[in-house]
């Protein structure tokens, strides 16, 4: 299973990176990234919160792991929330501003 984790964390990563380079310009995408790492914004966010294993005669027979992704930008308005917004499997969360970036955070099974 952990391949599978692995394989699917990097098709993630991707489509993130997409929406952020066709709408920026740049590639600022960061999987859990450590308390010192200075971010360049706008960028996109996201960590692993849990996997589901549904079961079946004793075995599991599908995972879907969830991630929490956060939009953080400069404007209010950013492309890359309205992007996020149209992902089958995304659902918007919440929104905030903190240290005057505005955050936007999606609950997406992947």
């Amino acid at each position: 299973m952990a391949t599978k984790l692995s394989e699917r964390r990097s098709a993630l990563d991707a489509l993130l990176r997409s929406i952020v380079k066709q709408r920026c310009g740049s590639e600022n995408v960061y999987y859990q990234p450590p308390a010192n790492l200075r971010m360049k914004y706008p960028c996109i966010c996201y960590k692993l919160e849990k996997i589901r294993s549904p079961k079946a005669d004793d075995r599991v027979y599908r995972q879907t792991f969830h991630y929490s992704v956060t939009v953080i930008d400069t404007k209010p308005d950013s492309e890359m929330t309205a992007a996020m917004g149209l992902l089958a499997k995304a659902s918007h969360d919440r929104h905030f501003i903190s240290d005057n970036l505005y955050h936007d955070v999606f609950s997406v099974w992947y």
